[in-house]
C-alpha cells in the first residue's frame, strides 16, 4: 500500500491532544502539571519541526518552485513564532508558580488568551502542512523516498 506524508497529521492530533490537556491543568490552577504536559508538549512539537526541516522541507525546496500559499520561508517563519510563543508559555508558567488567590486566576485567564493566538497560527499552519506541504512531497516523491522519510520521521509502515 502506497503511503502518504497525510500519516504526520497524527503528530498533530496527538499535540492538540497534549495541548489541550495542558490548558485543563491550567484551569484548575494545577501549575505544576501545566508545566509538565506543556514541556511534553514541546518535546513532541519541536521533534516534528526538526523532522521537517532536517528531512521534509529539504526535499521541498528542491524539487518545488512558487506553490501558492506555500514558500519554504512561511514554513519555517510559523516554526519560530511557535517556538517564540512556547518560550514565552514557560516564562509565564515560572512566574504563575509565585501567585495564588484571584492574582494567579486573572494571571492564567490571560496566559489562555495569548495561547488562543498561538492556537490559531498552528490551526492555520497544521492546515497548510495538510493542504500544501504534505500533498506537495507525496507528489514529488516516490514510494520508496516517501516510505524512508516517513519512518526517518519515526512513522514506520503498518506492517513493519
Amino acid at each position: 500500500m502506497s503511503r502518504s506524508f497525510l500519516e504526520l497529521l497524527a503528530v498533530h492530533e496527538e499535540a492538540d491532544e497534549l495541548f489541550l490537556r495542558h490548558q485543563e491543568a491550567l484551569l484548575s490552577l494545577d501549575i505544576q502539571s501545566a508545566m509538565s504536559i506543556l514541556g511534553r508538549y514541546e518535546g513532541k512539537l519541536l521533534a516534528h519541526m526538526r523532522d521537517e526541516e532536517a528531512l521534509l522541507l529539504p526535499v521541498y525546496q528542491a524539487r518545488t518552485k512558487d506553490v501558492p500559499g506555500g514558500p519554504l520561508e512561511l514554513f519555517l517563519g510559523e516554526h519560530r513564532k511557535m517556538r517564540g510563543f512556547i518560550e514565552e508559555f514557560h516564562a509565564t508558567l515560572a512566574q504563575l508558580c509565585a501567585q495564588d488567590g484571584s492574582t494567579l486566576k486573572r494571571s492564567v485567564i490571560g496566559l489562555l488568551d495569548r495561547q488562543c493566538m498561538y492556537k490559531h497560527l498552528v490551526e492555520h499552519h497544521n492546515l497548510r502542512e495538510k493542504n500544501i506541504l504534505y500533498p506537495w512531497l507525496d507528489r514529488i516523491t516516490s514510494e520508496e523516498e516517501r516510505a524512508e522519510l516517513l519512518v526517518r520521521c519515526g512513522h514506520p509502515s503498518e506492517t513493519a
